[in-house]
Order: C-alpha cells, then sequence, then structure tokens
C-alpha cells in the first residue's frame, strides 16, 4: 500500500544520525546549560511578555527584536526534524499490516501522552514542570517510535516462528 505520507526509507537512518547528538546536546542543556556555548542572535518575537521590575509590572512588547541564546533553538529544532524523519519514514515492508501497527501505535503514543500530562501536572511544579515541559514537548514522538519498533519486532519475530 502506498502511503503518501511517508518519507523514504534512508530518511530514517538520517533521522537516527541527526537524533544521537542533538538527544545527548539536549541532555547536557537540561542538566546544565552553561556547558554548552552561547550562540547569540537577535530574533524578532511576536510578544516579549510582561515582566516584573523593581518599579513595577511592565508590560510586554509586540513585534520587539531581543537578544537571544539560540541553542535551544537549535536542539529543539535539531531532534523535532529527527524524530519526524525516524517517525514518518517508510519501513522496507512497508504494507497493510504495518500501516495498521503504525496506527495502533500513534493512537496508543497519544492516549499515553495525555495520561502523562497529566499525571505531570499533578505531581510536578515550578522548575522541575518547566523541564517537563520541555521534554514533552518530544514525548508523543519518542512513545510512538518506542511502541512502533516493539510491535514491529513482535510482528517479525511472531511470524518467523510460525
Amino acid at each position: 500500500m502506498k502511503s503518501n505520507y511517508l518519507f523514504p526509507t534512508v530518511y530514517k537512518k538520517i533521522g537516527w544520525v541527526l537524533f544521537v547528538p542533538f538527544a545527548i546536546i539536549g541532555i547536557i542543556f537540561l542538566a546544565d546549560s552553561s556547558l554548552l556555548p552561547e550562540i547569540k542572535w537577535n530574533p524578532i518575537v511576536l510578544y516579549t511578555g510582561s515582566q516584573l521590575t523593581d518599579h513595577g509590572q511592565v508590560p510586554g512588547e509586540f513585534f520587539k527584536t531581543i537578544n537571544d541564546d539560540m541553542i535551544e533553538e537549535i536542539i529543539v529544532w535539531g531532534l523535532a526534524i529527527a524524530l519526524s524523519l525516524i517517525a514518518f519514514s517508510r519501513e522496507k515492508d512497508e504494507d497493510e499490516l504495518v500501516e495498521h501497527l503504525r496506527a495502533k501505535s500513534l493512537v496508543w503514543s497519544l492516549k499515553a501522552n495525555v495520561v502523562l500530562l497529566i499525571v505531570a501536572t499533578f505531581i510536578l511544579y515550578s522548575d522541575c514542570y518547566v523541564t517537563f515541559a520541555w521534554i514533552y514537548m518530544f514525548s508523543v514522538f519518542l512513545l510512538f517510535i518506542i511502541k512502533f519498533e516493539i510491535e514491529l519486532y513482535r510482528f517479525r519475530h511472531s511470524s518467523h516462528e510460525e
């Protein structure tokens, strides 16, 4: 069966090659961001958000240029691209059953992700919740990839035994 939304098979390997270094850099960033170099840039932000200063509340501004460290954005871009390539690449033996396993794994990962969000919202607070939110951005992809690869492994090994 032809699935137009899937990348060619080789993109999965490219995704893994990208994922490993970006995951390592992401873990280092979460552990101690001062260990990574600063890459300064001046993006135009949609809204700066209000800030509490010594002189009171300062309202946010729209479409303002700020001076920011780009390392977070680079990590997010790298992980998003890598995980997309891994998750949405065709298998060598892509057929209706593999497509069914893919859909089943995606639904499972979405459900598990909602449960994860609900539980984390009840038990995590402050900086710990912010760290969780950073990881949560990628949890649908990670849970989907893990579940899909397990299901695919089980399917392939059960069919060889029969």
